[in-house]
C-alpha cells in the first residue's frame, strides 16, 4: 500500500516525540510534518498535503477541534484523529461536529493507534471501545431530545443504540428477533425524523444530544 502520509499536532514536546518513536519504525507510515499548535499547524498545510492529521484537543491559539474545521476547509479530503485525554460527551460530540473522522483517547496502545490510522486512511471513521462505550452510555441516558422536538419510539432508540455499536442489518435483525426488512424500515424513518445522509449521520445525532 502507499505510504500514510501523517501529520502530528500535540503541543506537549514529550507526548508528540513519543509518538513519532512509535511510529517512525512502521513502514505504511510517513511522518511528513510535526506542530505544536493549531496555528502553527494551519500554516504547515499551506505547503504540505497530509493523509491524516493527528492532533490533540487542547492547544494554545487554535485548539484541535478548531483546527479540524479550518483544515477541512482547506482540503475537504484531508482526514483528522482526535488523540485526547477528554472523554466527556459533549468533547467527543463537539469533535465530531467538527468533522473528526476518528476518535481515540491518549490511554490507546500502538497497535489500536495503527488500526485508526488504517482505518480512517481507508474511508471509515474509526472510535475506540472506550469512547463507543462513552457514546452508548449517552444514549442511554436520554431522556428527550433537543434537536427539532424529534420523537423516537422506544424500537427505535433501540435499534440506533445497535448502531452505534456498529452491528449491520442482518445482526440488529437477529438480536431483536424481526426481519431484516423491518429493520430496514426502522432505520430510513430514523434517517427522516433525525435528518441524517447516511449511518455516520446516525452515530452523529446519537452523540450530539448528549441528554442527561
Amino acid at each position: 500500500m502507499n505510504k500514510i502520509k501523517l501529520f502530528i499536532v500535540d503541543d506537549h514536546k514529550m507526548f508528540l516525540e513519543g509518538i513519532q518513536s512509535i511510529l517512525e519504525d512502521v513502514d505504511f507510515i510517513e511522518i511528513i510534518a510535526t506542530a505544536k499548535n493549531g496555528e502553527e499547524a494551519l500554516k504547515l498545510l499551506k505547503s504540505i498535503i497530509p493523509d491524516i492529521i493527528l492532533t490533540d484537543i487542547d492547544m494554545p491559539s487554535i485548539d484541535g477541534i478548531e483546527l479540524t474545521k479550518k483544515a477541512k476547509l482547506i482540503k475537504s479530503d484531508i482526514k483528522t484523529i482526535v488523540l485526547s485525554s477528554h472523554y466527556k460527551s459533549s468533547v467527543i460530540s463537539s469533535a465530531l461536529k467538527a468533522g473528526t473522522n476518528g476518535y481515540i483517547l491518549k490511554n490507546t496502545g500502538k497497535l489500536e493507534l495503527l488500526k485508526a490510522i488504517k482505518t480512517v486512511y481507508n474511508g471509515e471513521n474509526y472510535f475506540s471501545d472506550e469512547v463507543k462505550n462513552i457514546m452508548t452510555e449517552s444514549l442511554f441516558n436520554a431522556k428527550k431530545t433537543k434537536e427539532n422536538n424529534v420523537k423516537l419510539s422506544d424500537r427505535e432508540k433501540e435499534i440506533l443504540l445497535l448502531i452505534v455499536q456498529e452491528k449491520n442489518t442482518k445482526e440488529i435483525a437477529e438480536l431483536l428477533f424481526i426481519s431484516v426488512n423491518t429493520i430496514d424500515t426502522h432505520r430510513k424513518n430514523l434517517m427522516r425524523k433525525i435528518g441524517a445522509k447516511n449511518m455516520v449521520g446516525l452515530v452523529k445525532y446519537a452523540i450530539q444530544q448528549d441528554i442527561k
